[in-house]
């Protein structure tokens, strides 16, 4: 190669985007997602820097659905607003499919008489209007089996031709079964046993005796709005060890907004702070609800009001987020944590509950084994913030 074509092909490379760009084009998305805190129609962001901070946080559907609601940026760019309509309509395609399969899947669950309810996501695309079915990336089915049901849930799906979409022996002691999948299928479904590690914060029996159903899902049973935002919470705050690592999904925050729009009048807040203090999770489910308000401009439920606690924690996850206290380390310690997290390792030695002196013992051996696995052989935990080939994504 040439000087003058090595010239060239430098001058072709994009320009880095520096801190200042990535942080002004963040704060930009999360005021356009907001409902009350729109940016000005004539604001101009850093395009490029928002198309990657969007794809970063998975919310380049959401951020389409919000400019074409509530008006385009006047400077926005034809191959801003061509490539975001692109991604919503390949997205609402996929999510049609998706929903498609879930309905499938329950009408082959209630033939089998098992008694089960749809999680996370999957709540949300089964109410979606189709006005607005692409607005949220979904990458599996979640359901919960009650535990009385579970071989049946397994033999059903096995009879309709679901089979092992991984190694089963990874998900031995996991909270959900091996990803299940079937020839044609737009995802991989995942039947919970527990609703995380955390077993007894919240049972999949007390799930499932309040889900709801209506024609329009033709009765798909789907998770009550207050354990919607409650399983969504400890999901984030715990099982992703958010909480921990102070990080956050910007994603999951935008489910407990569109949840507070579109439900708001049937979450009891007194009553779900209630069972937060009861269970011991306060705390987690504050930390998502002022970090939404930081972010997306939401209320704060007034039984949640003034919390300090929940408010340093929300202004340490933005610090961290904007790169002021090492986000590269903040990302390698979120694994290491992950790899000898104690809830983990409990659950997987069914210790939660046994004395102290009985417990402690089987963690510190459970620690051996895990990192025996990802260092000696590389396995994975099911859920691991490493990627499949083991290298730590990029935070």
């Amino acid at each position: 190669m040439t000087a003058l074509e090595e010239e060239a092909e430098v001058a072709q490379e994009p320009p880095r985007l520096s801190k200042a760009a990535k942080a002004a084009a963040f704060d930009y998305l999360c005021r356009a997602l907001s409902l009350r805190a729109a940016p000005s129609p004539t604001e101009a962001p850093d395009w490029v820097a928002l198309v990657e901070q969007a794809n970063r946080e998975r919310v380049v559907t959401n951020l389409h659905v919000a400019f074409r609601d509530r008006g385009w940026p006047v400077s926005a760019p034809d191959d801003l607003k061509e490539y975001l309509a692109l991604v919503y309509e390949a997205n609402a395609e996929q999510n049609r499919g998706i929903r498609r399969q879930a309905l499938e899947l329950a009408a082959i669950l209630r033939a089998a008489g098992v008694a089960f309810v749809f999680l996370k996501g999957a709540n949300w695309l089964l109410e979606a209007g189709e006005e607005r079915i692409g607005e949220r990336w979904l990458s599996d089915i979640d359901l919960a089996i009650a535990p009385a049901d579970w071989q049946k849930a397994l033999a059903a799906t096995e009879a309709a031709g679901f089979k092992p979409a991984a190694d089963p022996a990874i998900y031995e002691r996991h909270f959900h079964y091996v990803p299940l999948a079937r020839s044609g299928d737009q995802v991989t479904i995942e039947l919970h046993q527990h609703l995380g590690w955390q077993r007894y914060l919240l049972t999949v029996d007390e799930v499932i005796a309040a889900a709801r159903r209506d024609p329009a899902t033709q009765n798909a049973p789907r998770c009550g709005i207050a354990h919607r935002f409650i399983f969504g919470s400890l999901h984030a705050q715990l099982q992703n060890m958010e909480y921990a690592a102070g990080t956050f999904s910007l994603r999951d925050l935008c489910d407990i907004q569109h949840l507070m729009a579109a439900h708001g009048a049937e979450l009891d807040w007194q009553s779900i702070a209630a069972f937060g203090h009861e269970r011991g999770i306060a705390a987690y489910l504050a930390a998502s609800l002022y970090l939404c308000r930081r972010l997306l401009g939401t209320d704060i439920p007034a039984p949640f009001a003034g919390d300090g606690a929940a408010e340093r924690h929300a202004t340490r996850c933005l610090m961290q987020h904007r790169g002021n206290l090492r986000p590269r380390l903040t990302s390698y310690a979120v694994r290491l944590a992950s790899l000898l997290d104690s809830r983990r390792l409990a659950y997987e030695m069914n210790c939660e509950r046994a004395p102290w002196y009985v417990r402690q013992p089987k963690v510190a051996l459970g620690r051996l084994e895990s990192v025996w696995r990802r260092v000696v052989h590389g396995r994975r935990t099911p859920d691991s913030p490493f990627d499949p080939e083991g290298t730590p994504r990029e935070p």
